[in-house]
């Protein structure tokens, strides 16, 4: 019998329980916008966070813009952003009417504090600190050059809910800790973001926004719980081929709804957002929370035995840090395309968090404010990562194949 295919993404998170509630939900549509179990998830972050304020969004993107209007963000002021980022965040920032300046990275993935330090103006308002991979930033040295210039910081933790820095949780150091709850990141519901903060004046702008939003449409919020089933069942017979064209058709009919909708590939915004976060997917967020440490742990364990087993001189390991999550484990190889090529022919699918120094490579770079060739590091990065999956699905067995895989690859 052929092998079930191992995925890096494709809603790595989703678990029986998951499944079980949104089928639960799709028969309960009076559930899907009101209840208590939003309130339930910002109490939980206040709670899990020690912070004194918590919101949520139907979206990581939707809170990040919200949070940098909070800020006092607006025309004429700059953000720094690094590269090697995903163009949600750069519409984030156009969508307030400022500037995106790209910074530069380091092997790392995350923001060069060298390159930071040339691009501050007298414009710069915001510093978006990035925790890529999971991995901490250079916290102390970006916070006293924030300090130093009186630059207000979003900690951007999409990849890092758990991660910890001197024994401290990331979205903690900053202004505000941004978080994502999309169907790849740390835990999913498929679509969902979070704010905390400890300023007050920041949460009374951050509630007024919050307070004006609708709720989501029940057409979304019903792609999103039909994501959860249809997802699940269609990568346990995708090695037949069948999942396949099932996942394929899904998102032709827009049955499921996109992870980026096609106007944001281009800087507008979808008509659909910015929302509220539903009742029904935070539902399924809160039976998520209940498995984010058992997760991290796990992909703690994933990542050693890929960073201890793997020997091929042609793949760059990133540094071992014992702090991170690695919510995926990215290495850099000569040719990314033909290791993913010769991985998909043994049933797995490797990851390309990033493929460009603004995500996805099809977006139309001009709408993001990225000029090539003004982030070397970040650009060559993007044409050498390739993930290596931790999610809770990887077994022991998974991780030794695709170590096996690794090194046997001839470049």
């Amino acid at each position: 019998m052929k092998n079930k295919t191992i995925f890096t993404g494709f809603g790595p998170n989703i678990t029986k329980q998951d499944v079980k509630i949104a089928c639960g939900l799709l028969f309960t549509p009076w559930k899907w916008k009101k209840g208590e179990s939003t309130n339930k998830v910002e109490t939980w972050l206040k709670e899990y966070f020690t912070s004194k304020f918590s919101f949520t969004f139907d979206s990581g993107r939707t809170s990040l813009h919200y949070g940098l209007k909070a800020l006092g963000v607006g025309e004429g002021d700059e953000v720094l952003v690094q590269a090697y980022t995903c163009m949600v965040v750069s519409n984030a920032i156009t969508w307030t009417g400022a500037k995106p300046v790209y910074v530069d990275v380091e092997q790392d993935f995350n923001m060069s504090v060298e390159n930071l330090n040339t691009k501050i103006t007298q414009k710069t308002k915001v510093i978006i600190i990035q925790h890529t991979f999971g991995k901490p930033a250079n916290l102390e040295s970006i916070l006293e050059l924030a300090k130093q210039h009186n630059i207000k910081i979003i900690e951007d933790c999409a990849h890092a809910l758990g991660t910890r820095y001197n024994g401290k949780l990331l979205g903690t150091f900053g202004d505000i800790g941004m978080f994502s709850f999309g169907s790849d990141k740390v835990i999913s519901c498929v679509r969902g973001g979070g704010l905390i903060t400890n300023d007050p004046t920041v949460a009374d702008k951050l509630k007024e926004s919050q307070t004006r939003l609708p709720d989501s449409r029940l057409l979304k919020i019903k792609q999103h719980l039909l994501h959860i089933i249809l997802f699940s069942f269609g990568k346990s017979i995708y090695h037949l081929g069948v999942g396949k064209w099932l996942l394929g058709l899904t998102r032709k009919l827009h049955i499921t709804a996109a992870i980026i909708d096609p106007p944001e590939k281009h800087g507008k915004q979808p008509i659909f957002y910015p929302t509220l976060l539903p009742n029904a997917l935070a539902k399924i967020l809160l039976n998520q929370i209940a498995n984010l440490e058992k997760f991290n742990k796990h992909r703690q364990e994933i990542a050693k035995l890929y960073h201890d087993k793997i020997d091929n001189q042609k793949i760059i390991k990133p540094e071992w840090d014992d702090g991170s999550i690695w919510i995926r484990y990215t290495v850099l190889v000569d040719n990314s395309v033909k290791l993913h090529t010769e991985a998909k022919k043994q049933g797995v699918l490797l990851g390309n968090w990033y493929n460009a120094a603004i995500a996805p490579c099809d977006v139309d770079i001009s709408k993001s404010g990225y000029k090539t060739n003004s982030c070397p590091n970040a650009e060559r990065l993007a044409k050498m990562s390739v993930n290596l999956p931790t999610n809770k699905n990887i077994t022991t067995k998974n991780a030794e194949k695709i170590i096996n895989l690794i090194n046997n690859y001839g470049g």
